[in-house]
């Protein structure tokens, strides 16, 4: 089967081929995917980390046909400039940016995709995956990011997909999606019972898993809602003090941490 890599910071993936489709996704840099289908201007792909289906624009698409090597996942923030080579153009990995077959060496970083070199200067900064028990150090690097539904960066990201970015880069891959999140893991029966890292789904008034977000301890929760926020979590929800209320209804937490 043909496939394909990201070779920008970001890409869009859509719902259906067109550009007015909604964003359900994004692929960043490195992440691989196979061609499902492809027309003049649309490729549909399923990504290898997380078998996620959509459509991505023709002109941003790259093949693949190497071995993967080596792959680390940055959790640098916000950004790392990355210079290409082979024109000296210069563009930034996000957080979660996949770097194959990777090359460390004097505080710097090489790679080679399809031919292309490429080298970062690291600056004392580790690339290595994050420890699991700083899961929350690292989540907290994101508050106030804006949330956009489909995004995985800190321009811009949605409840599921900010959970499934926080455990990436600690080598973690979950599915994308909230409701497929909940059915993994381990069940936590009392809030009481939570430890930080810790995921709590929230469901709608047709029961159905609409919310996560990422339990941060001493009754908090860290989640993308608006923007990436820390609230109240007890028995019943997440409570926003601002507003004085409840916003989402606690339906279960899920351990995906041994």
């Amino acid at each position: 089967m043909q496939k394909g890599i990201c070779l920008l910071s970001v890409i869009p993936m859509r719902a259906a081929a067109e550009s007015k489709s909604e964003m359900v996704s994004q692929l960043l840099f490195g992440e691989i995917y196979d061609v499902l289908a492809q027309n003049d201007n649309w490729i549909q792909i399923k990504t290898h980390a997380d078998a996620y289906e959509a459509w991505i624009s023709a002109n941003q698409y790259n093949s693949w046909d190497g071995e993967m090597g080596l792959n680390l996942v940055s959790p640098i923030f916000p950004y790392l400039p990355v210079t290409n080579l082979s024109n000296s153009s210069t563009f930034h990995l996000l957080p979660g940016s996949v770097i194959p077959n990777a090359i460390i060496s004097d505080a710097q970083i090489n790679f080679q995709i399809n031919d292309v070199h490429y080298k970062a200067a690291l600056e004392g900064v580790a690339i290595q995956a994050i420890p699991t028990n700083d899961l929350i150090h690292f989540a907290k690097l994101f508050l106030n990011s804006p949330y956009l539904w489909g995004g995985r960066s800190f321009m811009g990201i949605d409840c599921s997909g900010f959970t499934q970015l926080i455990y990436k880069v600690a080598g973690i891959q979950i599915p994308r999606d909230a409701y497929q999140q909940a059915g993994i893991g381990e069940d936590v029966s009392f809030v009481n019972e939570a430890l930080p890292g810790d995921l709590a789904f929230f469901d709608n008034a047709e029961g159905r898993i609409t919310h996560v977000g990422m339990i941060c301890g001493n009754g908090e929760i860290i989640h993308a809602s608006g923007m990436v926020r820390i609230d109240v979590l007890d028995s019943y929800g997440i409570f926003n003090e601002k507003l004085g209320s409840h916003t989402h209804k606690l339906r279960l937490i899920k351990r995906l941490l041994k």
